[in-house]
């Protein structure tokens, strides 16, 4: 077997080891934190372990409400749901941090009520919402319908988790790539060794 070759066989093995290995190190790591999180997270946290017998929770409040975080343009304003879960009518109020006067409401017993507040352009805005004496909902929003060119606002919600883009599938890629190099400095390593068996003569004997 020639030396040459030899070193060409190792210095594929070398390469077909550097891609293959840390790829398939980093694959098998990723899994293992996976399911060592997912095991985690369905184990139930010491906060969410009942009350002791005869302490009585406190009760959820029938009045609750959420402040939309996109703001409609050119009206200007940001969408204030009201659900009142309760037996009886309620009165809320909405008030902004702007020296406007407070937004009073009432919304019947099991029913939602939804409220267009009107923001002012390019200046954030505190938006809370009070019912009997207490806040039940609070956000900042700002109006900037004139740099954003008049559009509407979007319908639809961002998705809450991007989909996979593929950071296995690279892993896996490289391990196949190392595994191909590998794969081809043995065949050069063997072809090194069958091959000449004989040499040819390429002047005849006088």
């Amino acid at each position: 077997m020639q030396l040459p070759r030899v070193v060409i066989a190792a210095v594929f093995f070398v390469i077909g080891a550097l891609i293959a290995i840390p790829a398939l190190i980093n694959g098998t790591s990723g899994e293992s934190s996976a399911s060592t999180s997912a095991t985690a997270s369905g184990s139930p946290s010491p906060s969410e372990s009942p009350s002791p017998s005869g302490t009585s929770a406190t009760p959820a409040a029938p009045v609750t409400a959420s402040i939309g975080s996109q703001v409609s343009c050119p009206a200007r304003t940001v969408q204030v749901t009201v659900r009142n879960t309760g037996k009886r009518t309620e009165d809320f109020g909405v008030e902004k941090n702007d020296d406007t006067a407070a937004i009073p409401g009432e919304i019947p017993a099991n029913s939602t009520r939804t409220v267009a507040v009107k923001l002012r352009e390019d200046r954030t805005t505190r938006v809370t919402v009070n019912w009997a004496n207490k806040r039940i909902g609070s956000a900042t929003v700002k109006a900037d319908c004139e740099k954003a060119g008049a559009a509407p606002a979007p319908t639809k919600t961002p998705p809450e988790e991007l989909p996979n883009t593929g950071p296995d599938t690279v892993l896996w890629a490289r391990g196949a790539t190392g595994a191909a190099i590998i794969l081809t400095g043995a065949i050069i390593f063997w072809y090194g060794g069958i091959w000449p068996r004989r040499r040819e003569q390429v002047f005849p004997k006088k």
